[in-house]
């Protein structure tokens, strides 16, 4: 079930100009104490005050589901903004000169807008969690009897938790972690007037929060369902705030102490890999075994309202048009990843397509003929993430992917597009090619959660802690099941899935170009490079990865130097649109060759692709970031506008 959505209380705030700008996109609930007259103070009775309104439980409850709904605010986890400041994902195709996006050209300063709104976003969720632990101090001497005891401790931990990981964000992004520590409401000019805490000051409190609602709160999503009721599914776990500080030691490059709270992670809460990625990533089965934490959302309380910051904007046109594409290195290597042909999974029927028609093979009976049992094209991991255009066998919505785009609803493989990304949208809805709800009531909103932490990423911090402590063999033994799930070769030689998979004691899983051995140190950079990029692109925090590993401006020079043609893809299973224009990228001076579905028939340069003009990423990023400019936020102007002590 959902959680609902609460009704919104307006204030009003009576504060100079620049606190009033600060103050009104953070504070959904704050109750203040309004106006006085020349000589004598006074209380307007029909005004709504921390007295008035917090009164009882129901009230408390309200308060938190506010809190809640300030987590689908998508400005926090920025996954339309976050890829594109590291190697995951760039604003359009032509990226040889100036994009005018600030982000990805690494020119951002403290007026840029996203820098602004994530730090806005993460405060309103401060400032509301605050609202409720402030009003639950003054209400907890009212709740008597261990039912109601224990439901007050209950809404305590998850203001708490929720807190907690707000201020984990905001450590993560700005200033160094350097910051503003708010415990409580601020109630006058002066309680804004804060002199920032230190980074270790910060850290210290958010994991207080996150350790409180560990020890009480149900363990998982699961247990929230059996042991409170299922009216609750979709609240923080005990679970989710072991992973975050976890995550918070991996940040400090703390392998000790992470592998602790990774460990007990995978070890005492029943979490368990999901059989199918796509499960997710497309809302099919949220809340699954695999899910750990995931911001929840519901299409009835989107849909009507005018909270457009608080609807979920990635399934919808954003990701279907080239303001938003995968590199072009991350491309190649999501092609190159190969299917284990010892896994039964990994064959497929396909269909038999006629070339001179573009139209389905039918035998006499207008029944559609297929290729049996042929071996799957690309892998699985890559069907669950990203559409390219020669995709055979992996419908999107219903149609392959060189189809999708005839219906007049959706957004082609043209126009620029190497890629189209399928995570988080509903790509597995069999629609008839007709893409993501677009009409007027729709757009831009969706009822698709949205996974913050899921097991898959704690494997691969937890076996990055294990190539940090020499052990190879547990190392190899966590990224394999990662790999398994996705029914890919494995790497090392044969351990857990032996038998049931092909290992390759080849680094590159490339047996064509000679072997080199898995070690440690070749593991590590695979990991980096590979595992984590392809198997979290979207997801989990690559900003703070490459500042942890000290590579980012490394890796923004390496990419740059990369040069790539973007081909035109002629006639193959597109139906009316016989062209896909600048949809099939390789790197130059490589000739694209391809056979179409139908055995036997070959297509060359000569009469399948025609090149568009050179592509390369990163290129003014890699030239204008700086470490002490770029790595991390700055504190944006509205605070520093209205915080008269943000730099003492």
């Amino acid at each position: 079930m959902k959680i609902v959505k609460i009704k919104t209380i307006k204030t009003n705030l009576k504060m100079k100009n620049t606190l009033i700008k600060r103050i009104v996109p953070l504070l959904g609930l704050v109750f203040i104490f309004q106006a006085c007259s020349s000589e004598l103070d006074q209380v307007n009775p029909n005004a709504l005050t921390t007295s008035s309104f917090w009164k009882n439980s129901a009230d408390l409850d309200a308060g938190l589901n506010a809190t809640y709904a300030a987590l689908r605010n998508e400005d926090i986890q920025g996954i339309l903004t976050e890829p594109m400041r590291t190697d995951i994902a760039t604003p359009r195709n032509f990226r040889n000169n100036t994009t005018g996006n600030p982000i990805y050209d690494q020119t951002f300063d403290l007026t840029t807008n996203e820098v602004q709104d994530k730090w806005d976003a993460c405060f309103k969720g401060i400032f509301r969690a605050n609202q409720v632990l402030d009003a639950y101090a003054r209400l907890k001497p009212t709740f008597n009897g261990e039912k109601s005891v224990a439901n007050g401790v209950l809404l305590e931990a998850q203001a708490r938790a929720l807190r907690g990981y707000f201020y984990y964000v905001l450590h993560s992004s700005y200033n160094e972690g350097s910051l503003p520590l708010y415990s409580t409401v601020p109630k006058a000019f002066d309680d804004f007037q804060k002199t920032f805490s230190t980074s270790e000051e910060i850290k210290a409190f958010y994991r207080e929060d996150l350790k409180y609602g560990m020890e009480n709160l149900p363990g998982t999503y699961n247990l929230w369902r059996s042991e409170v009721g299922a009216g609750n599914l979709g609240r923080i776990t005990g679970g989710a705030c072991e992973a975050l500080i976890a995550k918070s030691y991996i940040n400090d490059n703390d392998f000790v102490n992470a592998e602790l709270y990774l460990k007990n992670v995978i070890d005492n809460y029943d979490y368990a890999l999901v059989d199918d990625l796509e499960k997710c990533l497309t809302g099919i089965e949220e809340f699954n075994s695999e899910s750990i934490f995931e911001v929840n959302y519901s299409l009835a309380n989107l849909l009507g309202s005018d909270e457009q910051d608080l609807s979920q904007r990635v399934t919808s046109r954003l990701h279907n048009s080239n303001d938003h594409v995968m590199s072009s290195w991350l491309n190649l290597a999501f092609r190159a990843e190969r299917p284990d042909p010892s896994d039964p999974a990994n064959y497929v029927d396909r269909p038999q397509w006629d070339p001179a028609t573009g139209k389905q093979v039918v035998d006499a009976d207008d029944n559609p003929v297929f290729d049996e049992n042929v071996l799957r094209k690309y892998s699985k991991r890559m069907a669950s993430t990203i559409s390219i255009v020669d995709e055979p066998d992996s419908p999107m919505y219903g149609v392959t992917s060189g189809e999708f785009g005839n219906d007049s609803d959706a957004s082609p493989h043209s126009k620029s597009n190497t890629s189209i990304w399928k995570k988080f949208t509903s790509w597995n809805v069999p629609n008839g090619g007709k893409g993501e709800l677009e009409d007027t009531e729709y757009r831009g909103k969706s009822e698709l959660n949205i996974p913050v932490i899921r097991l898959a990423e704690i494997y691969l911090l937890y076996a990055e802690c294990m190539i940090e402590k020499g052990n190879l063999s547990e190392a190899l033994l966590y990224i394999n099941k990662i790999r398994k799930r996705s029914h890919l070769y494995l790497l090392g030689n044969e351990a857990e899935f032996a038998g049931q998979a092909t290992y390759l004691n080849d680094i590159d899983l490339d047996d064509s170009n000679g072997e080199e051995a898995v070690t440690l140190e070749n593991l590590m950079d695979h990991l980096r490079f590979v595992e984590k990029p392809l198997e979290l692109c979207l997801e989990g925090q690559r900003t703070v990865d490459l500042r942890r590993w000290g590579v980012w401006k490394e890796r923004l020079v390496y990419l740059a130097q990369f040069e790539y043609d973007s081909w035109n893809y002629r006639k193959n299973l597109n139906g009316k649109h016989n062209h896909r224009y600048r949809s099939y990228i390789l790197p130059t001076g490589e000739v694209p060759t391809y056979t179409l579905i139908k055995p036997g028939k070959l297509i060359n340069q000569g009469n399948g692709f025609s090149k568009e003009p050179t592509l390369r990423d990163c290129l003014l990023a890699s030239q204008n970031f700086v470490e002490s400019l770029n790595a991390y936020y700055p504190i944006p102007q509205d605070e520093r506008n209205a915080n008269l002590n943000w730099n003492k």
